[in-house]
């Protein structure tokens, strides 16, 4: 796309641009166009944003981005461009301007709809970064299907601190294994000469696990994950509230009870044996950037329910943070992002680093090799 042969502007729209919106939507579109009651009432909701681009005080194009409270994720609803400056750059400028605008709004994920057939949109948007992700059929009023984007919105040049940028994604082969796949991910980016594999996974869970959860295959806590990188040689600390097994909730059988506080209190002495710092409070946005800062890698443990909705406690790997966003890697990944990546704002982190009905918190951090 051409750049921009004239001196133009990008800004929030405001109620006197109403007319001058409604005149640009008909003129763009044939089908599916927002009424003149929506702009009303999108330019008065806190929900939406709508950015116009200006030039002599003339409106040469609008966008409108949709954001979701309590959500990271948002949605480019529209971009119109007046026919007369069309080529010109004014919608890359108006998609540049809603990328940033969904960022500073603390949202972590942009995505939209295109209808197949607008090719020069669709190239648009790969060479801003935006990813197909499946396309949704009849969409539109007239039955043409729509293709579906998303851009993640984490800065990764912002972000790249120590052994971060040296994290692979391993999938976890098993239902009961994002713990010990989380930390042979963090253990392999600092000693690329660990192996990576089921066989390595396994070993890691029989050694960590708690031996029992509500039913099925136990799970592995902070204390097991921990024992298991001190056994090979890493420099480990924890973050732990003191009290009962963070698992004990969900377990009903008083001689379960017993047995996963008897393993836990094992690993806590074998930890203390060594000198391992064992943080007793909580795990914030806060102490984990602090923790990316000086090169190590924190394994955080989750609720699945906002990534999977699933009610389960989930250990995911965390690599980086722009300053506003924060990308973790997910053992549960499998073929939505070819590095298992998922970036989540800053406030979305404080909701999912909890599990339980307590709202416990814990992790595991892998600074380095002794």
């Amino acid at each position: 796309m051409k750049p921009s042969s004239h001196r133009s502007k990008v800004e929030p729209a405001n109620r006197g641009d109403l007319a001058a919106l409604d005149r640009l939507e008909r003129a763009a579109f044939e089908n599916d166009r927002i009424s003149f009651r929506s702009w009303q009432r999108m330019l008065a909701s806190p929900s939406a944003r709508v950015l116009v681009c200006r030039s002599s005080e003339v409106l040469e194009g609008a966008c409108v981005v949709l954001r979701r409270k309590g959500s990271s994720v948002a949605r480019l609803y529209s971009i119109a461009v007046a026919s007369a400056v069309r080529g010109s750059g004014i919608a890359a400028e108006l998609l540049t301007a809603a990328i940033r605008d969904a960022r500073e709004a603390g949202c972590a994920v942009l995505r939209l709809e295109s209808r197949t057939s607008n090719v020069c949109a669709h190239r648009l948007f790969l060479r801003h970064g935006f990813v197909g992700m499946g396309r949704k059929l009849a969409y539109y009023g007239d039955g043409e299907a729509a293709l579906c984007f998303q851009k993640d919105l984490f800065d990764d040049a912002r972000a790249r601190e120590g052994n971060a940028s040296r994290v692979r994604h391993y999938a976890q082969t098993l239902d009961f294994t994002c713990g010990p796949c989380a930390l042979l991910m963090a253990m392999s980016a600092v000693d690329p000469s660990i192996p990576v594999n089921q066989a390595a996974e396994i070993r890691l869970w029989r050694e960590a696990t708690t031996v029992f959860m509500a039913a099925g295959h136990g799970g592995c806590g902070p204390f097991g994950l921990a024992h298991a990188a001190l056994r090979r040689g890493f420099d480990v600390s924890v973050y732990a509230a003191a009290g009962a097994s963070l698992f004990m909730d969900s377990v009903r059988d008083p001689l379960k009870k017993d047995v996963i506080q008897l393993v836990e209190n094992d690993f806590r002495l074998e930890l203390e044996a060594h000198r391992v710092p064992v943080h007793a409070r909580p795990v914030s946005p806060e102490s984990v950037i602090e923790q990316l800062r000086m090169g190590s890698l924190p394994i955080v443990l989750i609720s699945l329910w906002r990534l999977h909705r699933e009610k389960t406690p989930h250990w995911v790997v965390i690599t980086g943070f722009d300053g506003a966003v924060f990308r973790l890697l997910d053992p549960m990944a499998r073929s939505s992002d070819p590095d298992g990546g998922v970036s989540i704002s800053f406030g979305e982190f404080k909701k999912i680093a909890k599990y339980g009905r307590r709202r416990r918190t814990a992790a595991v951090v892998i600074s380095g090799k002794k």
